[in-house]
């Protein structure tokens, strides 16, 4: 993989997290303008809604130094994968188990469908790390997704 293979996927990841901070404040406004509407203010006990939209993009932003210094100082090496039996959706995290490894899972704190799909056609993934911390750079070879991930011990 190249650098400007993973300077796409950074400029792809941080317009998605654009969008999810961008809905969720879109989201905020109508419930402000709907409390002034109906003159109450319980439309409010609808914050945790307009928090769970935002927190993927905060969550990458708060992530985009960590994936940077791993993709300079580590090289890009691809990896066969496949998604763990049982464990492959919870919520919007998978695990993925790692060829040739008998006690590690690779945890993605966000993974959004069309690279599941990228994923479970092609099997294979491109990592830069792990760091002596356990997380990894992961990066789709052929749809433009890049997300921090963390290297797990079952």
């Amino acid at each position: 993989m190249g650098e400007e293979w993973t300077r796409r996927c950074l400029v792809r990841a941080d317009r998605r997290a654009v969008g999810f901070i961008g809905l969720a404040l879109l989201s905020f406004a109508v419930l402000w303008l709907v409390s002034v509407w109906i003159g109450s203010k319980w439309v409010f006990v609808l914050i945790p809604l307009c928090i769970e939209f935002a927190v993927p993009g905060l969550r990458h932003f708060v992530c985009r130094r960590k994936v940077r210094r791993l993709a300079e100082d580590y090289s890009w090496h691809p990896v066969s994968v496949s998604f763990v039996p049982g464990r492959s959706r919870i919520g919007r995290q998978a695990y993925l188990e790692t060829e040739g490894s008998d006690r590690t899972f690779l945890r993605l704190p966000e993974m959004p469908e069309r690279a599941r799909e990228d994923v479970r056609r092609t099997g294979k993934l491109w990592l830069a790390g792990p760091d002596d911390r356990g997380r990894t750079a992961v990066l789709t070879p052929e749809t433009p997704f890049v997300t921090l991930g963390r290297v797990v011990i079952r």
